[in-house]
């Protein structure tokens, strides 16, 4: 069945209403190493140029080369674009590392598909030189592909390639006060625009994450720091993330 779902899906035939015409939007290739992270958002231009109607996600799937469904979120899943957030480990839906090879990110909304080709590879061995392929675009709605870095990646050192994005996802409670905030940013990372905190559910005095969005623009080598705080205080702070980037 999902073999024949993802087949559908290629093919443009699961319908989104009558008389709508389903766009199919197809971006890539993004390469990531075995290990890594990845996060896939849908962002529009402002003011919407053809339609601003409420985009909903109805399911998110990982396709291998051949059109296997290896990993999905399907069911039950109906979420406004706005508040979407694709996440991916690079692992298949038995929790296992995916092999090295091509796969789809699969994005299926109201408005229609929007696709990404991934390059997977093993450690070591992604190119170090050229630009990532800049999003494709349809009503000015595009699908965005970030690397994707935790708590469990602070004091690393990572390498984009001009043109890839990089998202920091960093747990949080801004109903004690404390938020993350940039300490220190190379200039060769340039702030992308989105959804800065998303809390993880809607109890009074719950956390959830904070996010900083960039963009690699030109090549260059550099520290990136945050820091968690409360804004008023001069003490140090509660914790610190930071990265050396390089951006070949």
């Amino acid at each position: 069945m999902r073999t024949i779902m993802a087949a559908m899906l290629l093919a443009g035939l699961v319908l989104v209403g009558v008389g709508q015409t389903q766009v199919q939007v197809t971006t890539g290739t993004f390469v990531f190493e075995i290990g890594q992270k990845l996060a896939l958002e849908l962002a529009g231009d402002a003011p919407c140029p053809c339609t601003c109607e409420t985009i909903t996600v109805a399911g998110f799937l990982i396709l291998d080369a051949h059109g296997f469904v290896i990993y999905d979120e399907t069911s039950p899943y109906s979420v406004p674009s706005d508040q979407w957030m694709g996440l991916w480990s690079l692992v298949a839906a038995d929790g296992m590392p995916v092999a090295a090879g091509e796969y789809t990110a699969l994005v299926v909304t109201s408005l229609g598909d929007f696709r990404a080709e991934l390059q997977v590879t093993d450690p070591g061995q992604a190119p170090r030189i050229g630009k990532a392929k800049a999003k494709a675009t349809v009503c000015g709605i595009g699908l965005t592909v970030y690397r994707l870095l935790d708590e469990s990646d602070a004091d690393a050192s990572i390498s984009l390639r001009e043109g890839e994005h990089l998202l920091i996802a960093l747990a949080g409670n801004p109903t004690t006060g404390f938020g993350w905030e940039v300490q220190a940013e190379p200039a060769f990372l340039t702030p992308v625009e989105g959804l800065e905190y998303r809390p993880s559910s809607d109890l009074t005095g719950a956390g959830g994450t904070f996010y900083f969005r960039y963009e690699a623009t030109t090549a260059g080598m550099g520290m990136l720091s945050l820091v968690y705080r409360r804004p008023w205080e001069t003490v140090p702070p509660e914790q610190t993330f930071t990265l050396q980037v390089i951006v070949r």
